[in-house]
This record gives C-alpha cells, sequence and structure tokens, in this order.
C-alpha cells in the first residue's frame, strides 16, 4: 500500500474534491482547466451523474468558488485560509489580490495539488502562496501551519462541516475559536446550508422539487466518506439551533445572502434567464460571517505527541496508543499494524491509557483491524477514558467493537 492509498484508505472523502475541479474545468474558469491538467482526476469507484445534474453541480460549484473569493477580497484580512482548500485554483485567486494564501488539507491532497499549483502559478503568485497538511480537529496542526503569520486571518470554509461526527465538530469549534482569538479575523461558511444551496440551484435551473438530489447527495455523501449520517446540528438542527451551537464557542455571526455576492457566471453567461432565476433562489441561502468574543474562549493544552508501540506476543498484537489518533498520525497506525501483522495473529488489544482523542481516520484504521480477524469477540479495546468512550458510543463503534 503506498503513501497514496494509506491516506485514501484512513479518510476516503478526500476524493471527492477531486470532483470540484472536474467540475470547475468546464464552467471557463481558465485556471480550473489549467490545473485539471496536472492533476489525475481519476477516483476510483466513482459512479456516472446524470447529465442534467452534473451541470447542477457545476454550476453550484462555481458559485461556492466565485463567492468565496469575494468575500476574502472584502474580509479585510491579508491571510486567507482555504480549510479545506481541495484542488480548485482558488490560491491563485487569492494571490491576484496580493493576500498571503494557506491550502490547509489533508496530506494526500496537499501533496497533489500543491505541486501542480506551482507548476501553473506565475513568479508572482508563488510569493503568496502557502500549502500545508493539517487535521482541523488538531489545534496544534493548525497552529502550526500558520507558524510566523501576523494579523488577521479569514478562514473560509466550504462544505467540510456534515462530515464531521459530534465530537469533531466540537473540537473544530473549538479549534477554529482559539485562532481567531489570537490572530483576529473572521470564519467564513455556509456549511450550514450547502445540501440546500444544491438544492435551490436544482429547483431555479430545472424546475423541478429538489428533495430528489437531497436524498441523492445524503446518502452519496455518507458512502463515499463511509460513515453513516452524522447526527449533528449542522445535518440535522435548525439555523437557530446552529446559531446558538456557534454561539457557546464564543462566535458572533453577521448573516449575509448568496444573492448578495453571487456575480454573473460563466457557466450561465448564455442564459440570462436561468442567472436571474439562480440570484433569485440564493436570497435564501445565508452565508455567516463569524467572529469570537474573547472573553468566551477557554484555553488548552498542548497535547502529547503521538506514538504508536506496537509488539507480538505469540498469536496476540498488542497496540498501545498515545495522544492522538487522528487524520495526520492515522496512517502511522495503519503502516506500523500492516508491518506487523500476520495470519498467525488471533487476537488484537488495543490500549488506549494514554489516548487523548480519536477522529474518523482514527475509527477506520481500528475497524480495519478489527476486520482483519476472523472473530469479532478477539478484537479487544481497553483502558479508554470517558472522553474515548463517549466517541466511540456517539459513532456507534461501541457496538462495532463489542463494548456495548
Amino acid at each position: 500500500m503506498d503513501r497514496h492509498e494509506m491516506f485514501l484508505a484512513v479518510n476516503p472523502v478526500f476524493a471527492t474534491a477531486k470532483g470540484c475541479l472536474g467540475l470547475l474545468r468546464h464552467t471557463g474558469i481558465k485556471e480550473a482547466a489549467q490545473l485539471a491538467e496536472e492533476i489525475d482526476l481519476t477516483v476510483k469507484g466513482s459512479m456516472k451523474t446524470p447529465p442534467e445534474i452534473s451541470r447542477v453541480y457545476m454550476i453550484s460549484n462555481e458559485a461556492r468558488y466565485h463567492i468565496g473569493n469575494i468575500l476574502a477580497r472584502e474580509s479585510g484580512c491579508d491571510v486567507i485560509v482555504d480549510l479545506p482548500c481541495g484542488y480548485v485554483p482558488r490560491g491563485l485567486a487569492i494571490a491576484d489580490m496580493k493576500k498571503t494564501f494557506y491550502g490547509f488539507d489533508l496530506p494526500a491532497v496537499i501533496e497533489e495539488v500543491e505541486p501542480a499549483i506551482r507548476k501553473i502559478a506565475t513568479k508572482e503568485q508563488q510569493k503568496y502562496l502557502n500549502y500545508k497538511a493539517v487535521d482541523a480537529t488538531n489545534y496544534d496542526s493548525m497552529k502550526s501551519a500558520l507558524s510566523g503569520v501576523k494579523g488577521k486571518i479569514c478562514i473560509l470554509m466550504d462544505g467540510l462541516l456534515g462530515y464531521f461526527n459530534e465530537p469533531e465538530l466540537d473540537s473544530v469549534c473549538k479549534n477554529i475559536s482559539r485562532l481567531l482569538a489570537e490572530y483576529g479575523g473572521c470564519w467564513i461558511t455556509a456549511d450550514k446550508f450547502s445540501l440546500e444551496s444544491t438544492v435551490v440551484t436544482y429547483n431555479a435551473l430545472t424546475g423541478a422539487d429538489g428533495e430528489m438530489i437531497r436524498s441523492m447527495m445524503l446518502k452519496g455523501g455518507a458512502k463515499v466518506a463511509d460513515i453513516a449520517q452524522n447526527h449533528t446540528v449542522i445535518q440535522e438542527g435548525t439555523p437557530e439551533e446552529a446559531k446558538k451551537f456557534f454561539s457557546g464557542y464564543g462566535f458572533d455571526i453577521r448573516e449575509i445572502s448568496y444573492a448578495d455576492k453571487v456575480p454573473d457566471l460563466l457557466s450561465l453567461k448564455d442564459s440570462p434567464e436561468e442567472m436571474s432565476a439562480l440570484r433569485e433562489a440564493y436570497e435564501n441561502i445565508p452565508i455567516w460571517i463569524m467572529t469570537v468574543n474573547k472573553e468566551k474562549i477557554s484555553d488548552e493544552k498542548k497535547g502529547k505527541e503521538f506514538k504508536a508501540e506496537i509488539r507480538v506476543e505469540g498469536s496476540r498484537l498488542i497496540c498501545e496508543l498515545e495522544g492522538r489518533l487522528d487524520t495526520i498520525t492515522a496512517p502511522d497506525l495503519l503502516t506500523g499494524f500492516n508491518d506487523n501483522m500476520t495470519d498467525d495473529i488471533k487476537e488484537i488489544t488495543v490500549d488506549m491509557a494514554e489516548t487523548e482523542y480519536i477522529s474518523s481516520a482514527g475509527l477506520r484504521v481500528l475497524l480495519s483491524m478489527r476486520k482483519k480477524l476472523s472473530g469479532v469477540g478477539n478484537f479487544h479495546i481497553i483502558n479508554y477514558s470517558d472522553s474515548i468512550k463517549e466517541i466511540l458510543g456517539v459513532t456507534g463503534f461501541d457496538q462495532l467493537f463489542g463494548m456495548a
């Protein structure tokens, strides 16, 4: 298993980011077409989408891309953090604004997109571009990625929050709140309404009921991400419940509408009637611009460095984990496990006495480890804390691991 396959195994959702570039290259955005020439857009196991739905996705993605760029320009911040940056050419657009760009994403994405972007970037654009592998649930990784940054930051987030389970969402909100408390600036996202924005795009362009596409996106997202639907305030709460949720992390919210920021789209340049219908449909799609009240922010101690000690005793494999098992560290555990796992291993014990946190990526690795055994009862998780137990319970993995 090579490095790219390793990251895909622990976090398969990153593959969906290639689809966004695949759609943008057909809109008329020159940089997207150039970047698509440098990126392998092949995604194993992807299904064909009907042309009329692909068009809706394309137009929706173009709108989100341009709106993000416009809001970055108007943010009042000289440093723009795109989380996740995916494979789109936003860094080039931000560089043209003479603003410093930080593209944050999973290691597999950064390793592929950065050299491709730099290959097509001008000498002047190069000076403003930075790409960093981070885990949004890990404050230390994001803080380290921003090393040397001074002044206010604008964090753009497009489509990420819906993939988090409750503990992950809690961590991300705490982390962004802490970063903005330190640097100043804002967090701009319409993630609470990302599904709805695609639904109204479908309605506006086809005149048909969008419930079909809503169901398709929910099922498709869960399948690609290899997770069940996350029952969080992002996916299931009302807008008022979501506002209250974010307020609990010290965020003050200013709301604007998609319609106020969406420009005339290149993909609809020959369809002014559709562009008018789309702008009208976007009137009720909010974008949240969030700032923090420093008095509400609580400081947290730096976490332990991740370690995975693996040893074999007869037919038993013992794994002792320390620190955070997340997107960044899960591949290390998977590598160590694959190096030690043989047909002679009949039992696996994972000791979590020193484990501080587990993300979805870490849970996938544990599940992969369990599946290597013929008997479910031969996989044991021991010495876990109450916080780890809560994560396993919320995600349903306690039952998969025979803990409930």
